[in-house]
C-alpha cells in the first residue's frame, strides 16, 4: 500500500492512494514557538452520490521546542520521550532509531536513515514494515512523487504508522539540518 504525498513535508501534505483517493491530510500552521501538526483521516460518505471528502480528527503532534514533544492519538496524550525508546548509538555517533510498542504488543523501530526513515520490526533481521521514498525527478530512476509505502505486515496499524511517521520525519529532517556538511574545506 502506498500513500503519495502532495509535498516534501509530511507534516504539511495530502496523502493519496495510488488511484488518487485522499486518505490523510496533515497541516502545520506556521507560528513562532508553536509547532502543532493536525492529522485528519477521510471519513467515508454515507450518502450515495455525495462526492465531497469529509475528514475527522485523527491525531495531533505537538513538536516541542523547549519541552518534550507530545502525540495525541487514540484518546491518549503520549509524551514522545516515554512513548519512544531511543536505540543504541551507531558507529557513526548517531542513534539507531526510536522504538515503540504497537497495539499488537510487538516492538517496532523507526530507523532514522541519512535520507529517509524506515519502520521495521525490532527483530534480528529488521523486517520492513513501512518505508518513506523521497520524490524523484526521473534522472536516475523513474519520476515519482514522495510516498510512504506500508507493507502488508503493517496494514493493521496504518493510522499509527502515519502518525509516528509525521513525527519521526520532522525529527529526522531537523537532525539532518543540524549535521555539518562535508567537503569544501580550505
Amino acid at each position: 500500500m502506498r500513500f503519495y504525498l502532495s509535498t516534501r513535508k509530511p507534516w504539511n501534505s495530502v496523502y493519496t492512494t495510488e488511484d488518487g483517493q485522499v486518505i490523510y491530510k496533515t497541516t502545520t500552521p506556521w507560528k513562532i514557538c508553536e509547532r502543532k501538526t493536525s492529522i485528519e483521516r477521510i471519513v467515508p460518505n454515507k450518502e450515495v452520490g455525495d462526492m465531497r471528502d469529509e475528514f475527522a480528527h485523527l491525531a495531533e503532534v505537538d513538536h516541542g521546542v523547549f519541552s518534550s514533544s507530545q502525540i495525541r492519538y487514540g484518546g491518549q496524550d503520549l509524551v514522545t520521550r516515554e512513548f519512544f525508546r531511543k536505540g543504541a548509538w551507531s558507529w557513526r555517533g548517531r542513534r539507531k532509531g526510536r522504538m515503540f510498542t504497537g497495539p499488537d504488543g510487538i516492538e517496532y523501530r523507526w530507523k532514522l536513515g541519512v535520507h529517509v526513515p524506515e519502520l521495521c520490526l525490532n527483530d534480528s533481521i529488521d523486517t520492513p514494515v513501512a518505508r518513506y521514498h523521497r520524490s524523484s525527478l526521473g534522472i536516475l530512476s523513474p519520476a515519482h512523487a514522495a510516498y510512504l509505502e506500508v507493507f502488508p505486515i503493517g496494514e493493521h496499524m496504518v493510522d499509527l504508522i502515519v502518525v509516528t511517521f509525521v513525527y519521526i520525519e520532522r525529527l529526522r529532517q531537523e537532525e539532518e539540518a543540524q549535521r555539518p556538511r562535508g567537503g569544501g574545506g580550505s
